[in-house]
């Protein structure tokens, strides 16, 4: 029992020490040498001695710390595939380090070999589990716009125990109805935000769910513009000029809180950041 807990302290110790590397003012290229030195989690697996599942709910703690630090700061990621393995190393249990890891990867450090990579080994560590497959599926329709790829893995997620309604109404969505438009992503999106418990990804989910919902006003509003120049004979010059002919019943409401606007004939919107 003493050496157990002697064994913990160490571990302790050497996470401590992790973040602090993480931490200290550092490039980030001298940030990317030096954790590449952190133990890996096979090595921390050996070392746990029974103690690996807290030790990866620490690791656990110290990714989302270290992922809001740079989301809030430069935007860089570099390390977040590196701590992911470790972890699941450490734990390869450890569902949400796959299906959140595998968004943020593709979403944020904009790696989506990486989140192939990490979702992969989560689907082969974890055979049972649908979530991992569905979240592969659904960053290749998304983000790859890889429809015969995630056709595939929606119809894994299906033949896993426990798959929801949800996966299997996915996967015969993209066989059988159109795939790749605004209409498709946005209720998507939406599923995934309705039936995941985690905030980060009810978070990313909502982001991408206002980009879509904009993305759609603006073809709706570009194609009342050129309707209203064809009835009228000159272009509008601003968006309420669309509901004073009768072309739209009300004033689309920009989902950032901005404002919508006309320029070079197209509608666009004041919101800056887009996906």
């Amino acid at each position: 029992m003493v050496k157990k807990i002697v064994i913990a302290c160490l571990l302790l110790i050497v996470i401590v020490n992790f973040a602090y590397r993480i931490d200290i003012k550092k490039t980030p290229h001298e940030l990317v040498d030096e954790l590449m030195y952190f133990p890996s989690g096979f090595a921390l697996r050996a070392l746990s001695v029974g103690f690996r599942v807290p030790m990866a709910d620490l690791v656990w703690l110290r990714f989302i710390q270290y992922y809001g630090e740079h989301r809030m700061t430069d935007a860089r990621f570099e390390l977040m595939y590196h701590i992911l393995d470790i972890l699941t190393n450490l734990d390869p249990k450890f569902l949400y380090a796959y299906t959140l890891g595998g968004l943020m990867l593709t979403h944020d450090a904009e790696r989506p070999d990486q989140a192939g990579d990490l979702l992969k080994k989560g689907m082969y560590l974890n055979p049972e589990e649908w979530r991992i497959p569905f979240i592969y599926a659904f960053v290749n329709y998304i983000f790859l716009k890889e429809y015969g790829i995630a056709q595939r893995y929606f119809r894994l997620a299906t033949t896993k125990p426990d798959a929801p309604d949800m996966v299997k109404r996915w996967y015969a969505f993209i066989t059988y109805l159109k795939i790749g438009d605004l209409k498709t992503s946005l209720a998507l999106w939406m599923d995934l935000y309705n039936s995941t418990q985690n905030p980060e990804e009810k978070e990313i989910a909502a982001i991408y769910i206002q980009s879509i919902k904009m993305q759609m006003d603006i073809e709706f509003l570009s194609q009342k513009i050129q309707e209203f120049r064809q009835e009228l004979g000159y272009p509008p010059s601003k968006i309420s000029d669309l509901l004073n002919a009768g072309l739209i019943k009300e004033l689309p409401e920009e989902p950032h809180g901005e404002r919508y606007y006309i320029k070079d004939g197209k509608a666009h919107s004041t919101w800056k950041r887009g996906i």
